[in-house]
């Protein structure tokens, strides 16, 4: 090659080097880098970033965020057309490549980042006096949506809390930073919840001055009190549990419902118009509940739980044929009661939970012609205001699940107060608290003591918060396992045929089985190869 020809080449590539460094912006950020503090400059925007925690927090008290768990306890049984919705679950076949395990674990720590983000750059913002308190309150949501987060991270993939053991037992990874690309290891457990106790008390602090009132759409410190009590409870701190629990009920804000004893309707309902706890499901009022996000019909609806299963196109079906023997409700839910739940546990001639939780309908699989009756839950059957469609069934409307989420409730206090004064050995106390609820709800008072008494009060909780997501960590907490499953049906009355079942989820789990404590997702643990196995998953 001659030195001209070299010389030629050379200045080319120069040229070409010069034309590519004029054509590259020098001063954008890199890929992997987001800089929240442009959309974080003022207090219009910090009013826009409250409202997505908000809007963020709504969306996680229903679907995924509780049917998994409900699933895998032992009040559910699989209708023969559940499509397998979470049948891993269902069958404790759980594995790490679930789909389900992997978009909850990154929806939760996605949700993370936005906390992070108002507790990073809030608190850099100069603000006038006046805007102050606004400042508090939306730092205070943040803490509180952190905590709750880590929290339900620790329920799910942390190891059970063991305060003997809590300094070495796995927690979960700590999220303090918004958009961390690092991959940090697991913390402990005694390191996690000492992270959630301490957001709670700066949300606590931060929020004191929210007005309580019931049926709140603001996070007010009872709201955090209230998530307090909880994490005490699950934490086995039966002393704090008690009393954080007593001092919420101790306030009067949040009174008991008054039991109804009103006569039932032509089918033997509750009048959804005069009994306050019905109106508490299915219109969103109610004293009881301690924070209710607010909903609406438009565009600001939570994550339905769909439960409840209205089957249209069967009733549409029946209603053309004009078939009288065959026109009724028709429901198809992915899961309905099982025999224990609607022979045994709800018992009580006068418990009127029973009458508004459950609706008895028809039901197919495949073949129309082909139906029976059972038992499905009504409690998340929806607002019938937040209904899009009208019918002559099912109450006059057709059920979406569309509904104000309802997390923190005065009932949840008054279990957790009567559990733990059990558990401490006061047991006036535990009577007291859980005959109150019992009153409440139409059931007469108890005078158990002893074993008796906390079988009952493990009996009430499972009444009063039935299918809400807390069974299985109920369960394990209890070191109950998982076995009954009995299809619906009582002798004389109605037999609910094998038929209508999916098959292969009869199961026998030990209250030690590790998969009480799900397994971290395989995407996540590919990536970040400092993250350590749950007990039993090392292999799998």
């Amino acid at each position: 090659m001659s030195i001209y020809m070299k010389r030629t080449k050379i200045l080319f590539w120069a040229f070409a080097l010069l034309f590519t460094l004029q054509a590259c912006d020098l001063d954008r950020d890199p890929a992997n880098y987001i800089d929240y503090g442009k959309s974080y400059r003022n207090m219009q925007d910090a009013k826009k970033w409250d409202n997505g925690i908000y809007s963020t927090l709504r969306g996680k008290f229903g679907g995924g965020y509780v049917i998994p768990q409900e699933a895998q306890a032992d009040m559910l049984n699989a209708h023969a057309a559940f499509g397998n919705l979470y049948g891993e679950f269902h069958g404790w076949t759980i594995k790490p490549e679930s789909a389900v395990l992997q978009e909850l674990y990154h929806s939760y720590y996605a949700a993370l980042i936005d906390a992070n983000v108002v507790l990073k750059l809030l608190p850099k913002m100069e603000v006038s006096s006046d805007e102050q308190v606004q400042r508090n309150h939306f730092l205070g949501d943040a803490y509180f949506a952190r905590a709750f987060y880590h929290f339900n991270l620790a329920l799910r993939w942390g190891m059970i809390y063991d305060k003997n053991t809590a300094d070495k037992d796995l927690g979960v990874v700590l999220e303090t930073e918004p958009g961390s690309i690092d991959k940090p290891k697991r913390a402990t457990n005694a390191d996690t919840y000492k992270l959630i106790l301490a957001d709670l008390h700066k949300a606590d602090s931060l929020l004191n001055d929210v007005a309580a009132v019931q049926g709140n759409t603001e996070i007010s410190a009872d709201a955090v009190k209230a998530l307090r009590a909880r994490v005490y409870l699950y934490m086995g701190d039966m002393t704090n549990a008690y009393t954080e629990a007593k001092q919420l009920i101790d306030r009067g804000i949040y009174p008991l419902i008054t039991p109804y004893y009103g006569q039932l309707d032509a089918n033997n309902k509750v009048d959804s118009r005069k009994d306050a706890f019905a109106q508490m499901w299915f219109y969103d009022n109610g004293m009881e509940q301690i924070w209710q996000p607010f909903v609406d019909k438009e565009n600001e609806i939570a994550t339905t739980t769909g439960f409840y299963g209205a089957d249209l196109s069967t009733a549409t079906y029946w209603d053309n044929q004009h078939d009288a023997s065959k026109i009724g409700d028709y429901n198809k839910p992915a899961y309905v009661p099982t025999r224990e739940v609607i022979n045994d546990l709800f018992t009580g001639e006068n418990d009127h939970r029973a009458q508004v939780l459950f609706e008895f309908v028809h039901t197919t699989v495949n073949d129309m012609n082909a139906s029976t009756q059972l038992y499905v839950i009504s409690k998340f059957k929806g607002n019938p205001n937040y209904a899009t469609l009208n019918s002559t069934h099912w109450g006059g409307y057709v059920p979406n699940g569309n509904q104000a989420p309802k997390p923190f409730r005065i009932a949840e206090q008054y279990l957790i107060v009567a559990e733990a004064a059990y558990d401490l050995g006061n047991i006036s106390d535990a009577q007291n608290y859980l005959n109150q609820l019992r009153r409440s709800r139409g059931l007469d008072p108890t005078t158990l003591t002893g074993d008796a008494l906390y079988k009952e009060i493990k009996n009430e909780r499972a009444r009063e918060l039935a299918y809400e997501g807390f069974r299985l960590w109920d369960l394990r907490r209890w070191k109950q396992g998982v076995k009954k499953r009995t299809f619906q049906g009582r002798e004389n009355y109605y037999k609910v045929p094998a038929a209508f079942y999916a098959g292969g989820y009869k199961v026998d789990i030990q209250p030690d089985n590790y998969m009480f404590v799900w397994p971290l997702p395989k995407n996540e643990t590919l990536i970040n190869t400092n993250l350590l196995p749950n007990p039993g998953w090392g292999d799998k």
